[in-house]
């Protein structure tokens, strides 16, 4: 199976990029304590009403518009499998989200760890790897958010997470 090689000058561009506009994103909903500490597991650990909630971040930067419409599923790498199993382990306290931005962090989807878990898993050749696994996940499954508007759709805070 491949796996693409750690990239030290992309990781340094995207990961403060994207969780920071998390991080805005979360305080604009209402979450506390958010904490971008690394620690080699999730991306942001914060609380909602309480309620632990973690947040895996990504950018797919080969997104560049509005989604498009023959992408029927949301992938991400399966050695984010580790996340999960953690979480798992844990008791699967409070909630787990991966986020797949858009190149310019402008839209998100908002996928639950649960999801993700149970999702089918295959491989695909990318630029850089042949093989590599990934989750694949049904957009159906997942939900796009506009990173830039002020209010969320009241269902969506209200369905996944507390409010």
């Amino acid at each position: 199976m491949g796996r693409k090689k750690f990239d030290q000058e992309l990781y340094n561009k995207a990961d403060p990029l994207s969780n920071g506009v998390m991080e805005s994103w979360l305080k604009r909903n209402g979450y506390s304590n958010v904490d971008l500490k690394e620690t080699y597991g999730v991306d942001i650990t914060c609380k909602k009403d309480n309620v632990p909630a973690f947040f895996e971040t990504e950018i797919k930067y080969s997104w560049v518009r509005q989604w498009p419409n023959e992408w029927m599923e949301v992938r991400i790498p399966y050695r984010k499998h580790k996340i999960i199993d953690k979480w798992i382990r844990n008791g699967s306290e409070g909630t787990l989200t991966f986020i797949v931005f858009r190149s310019d962090c402008k839209q998100a989807w908002f996928i639950d760890g649960l999801a993700v878990k149970n999702s089918r898993i295959a491989t695909r050749n990318t630029r850089y790897t042949l093989n590599e696994e990934f989750y694949h996940i049904d957009v159906n499954d997942a939900h796009i958010i506009n990173m830039e508007k002020k209010d969320v759709e009241k269902d969506f805070i209200n369905r996944k997470y507390p409010s």
